[in-house]
């Protein structure tokens, strides 16, 4: 792994340009950055860099951008329309892969038919959500088991493929299932060991810490979600999606009853993410509280300035672990191969708009993180 580029697809979007820019600063390369329009690459391109316009759709263009690297870095999506087709072509090609999204479709797709190569490393899910997000409660405790609550959410522009996630999680679970794969389910729970639907209800109004003014509170459990509840051996798992923006909340409640494609929710999603940010300073937080009596509750928080920041933050983390050799050869969720406190350690140093800490929530024994 000495040798080659790493080639990173979507390098000029909202995620790509961060992860060229962190790794330059890196000094790791070289760099080969691929996106469906030249200009862009052009005007992120420096010296050294090798700049490919590539259409992910197109077998010779993408066989030839993976051709000579050692890592691809994939930052375009969605992950439900690309699955593991850039996977497949880099490992044709010799080239380990690292996915900011890859989720569970992808995952499937590659583990019914793994590539040849036994060397093979590819890491699925290495952004913000779930990669960090489900690294946290191995953070909080060395424990398995507990009750774990988290609150996801803040006031940003959302846009393309965090739009269309975003829609998928409010829909009823038949929608939300695609090419036979379930990704999740409104108002659902994960209670002793097992999923149960219609547990909980969305909140409006509500006073969060880490959430500026009131929020509405949306339950939905995941497919991602319900992995880490079964890896950590959890007894309980709520997860609300939270919303501060007015605009978008209003938006999303009159979604979760009304049919329609997706390509309209998704405008719909824009529009309103965009009147909402007017004017305001853009966050997102995630909260994690862990229950796992008699220990003390353990909680801990991540508040950055841009989500997409935080998921390249997470992917850099993430490559710098493969290119050191920690991760084994195979297919991984990144969460299920990454260590919690170097991940964690390596984001707060590269994104500057990044805090991360944890307390006890006991008053006999309060110890403060850097949060």
């Amino acid at each position: 792994m000495s040798s080659g580029a790493i080639g990173i697809l979507g390098a000029s979007g909202q995620v790509g340009h961060h992860v060229v820019g962190w790794l330059r600063r890196d000094q790791v390369g070289p760099l080969r950055l691929g996106g469906r329009r030249r200009s862009p690459l052009e005007a992120l391109q420096k010296p050294g860099d090798d700049i490919r316009p590539v259409d992910l759709r197109e077998d010779l263009a993408l066989t030839e951008f993976c051709r000579g690297c050692r890592v691809v870095v994939n930052c375009a999506g969605p992950s439900y329309q690309v699955l593991d087709r850039v996977a497949r072509v880099a490992a044709a090609q010799g080239a380990h892969y690292l996915d900011v999204s890859g989720d569970g479709p992808a995952h499937a797709l590659l583990q019914n038919r793994m590539p040849a190569s036994p060397g093979w490393v590819a890491l699925l899910s290495a952004g913000m959500l779930p990669g960090l997000a489900n690294l946290v409660p191995a953070w909080l405790s060395d424990q398995p088991g507990g009750a774990l609550t988290v609150y996801s959410g803040g006031v940003e522009r959302l846009a393309g493929a965090a739009a269309a996630d975003l829609v998928l999680s409010l829909r009823p679970q038949a929608a939300v299932t695609i090419d036979n794969y379930w990704y999740g389910e409104a108002g659902a729970s994960w209670e002793l060991g097992r999923r149960r639907s219609r547990s909980l209800a969305a909140q409006e109004k509500v006073q969060l810490d880490f959430f500026p003014g009131t929020v509405a509170m949306l339950p939905y459990l995941s497919a991602d979600a319900e992995r880490l509840a079964t890896r950590r051996k959890l007894t309980t798992l709520r997860w609300f999606n939270v919303f501060s923006g007015q605009r978008l909340r209003e938006t999303l409640i009159g979604l979760r009853g009304r049919s329609g494609t997706l390509s309209e929710a998704v405008r719909d999603v824009e529009r309103a993410s965009e009147l909402d940010v007017l004017g305001i300073r853009p966050y997102y937080a995630m909260v994690f509280v862990l229950e796992q009596p008699p220990r003390p509750t353990r909680r801990a928080a991540i508040v950055t300035n841009s989500s997409l920041a935080l998921t390249a933050a997470t992917a850099v983390a993430a490559l710098r672990a493969l290119l050191r050799g920690e991760v084994p050869p195979g297919l991984h969720f990144a969460d299920d191969v990454l260590s919690p406190q170097s991940t964690l350690d390596d984001v707060v140093q590269l994104h500057a708009g990044t805090r991360i800490g944890r307390h006890i929530l006991d008053l006999a024994e309060v110890k403060e993180g850097t949060l």
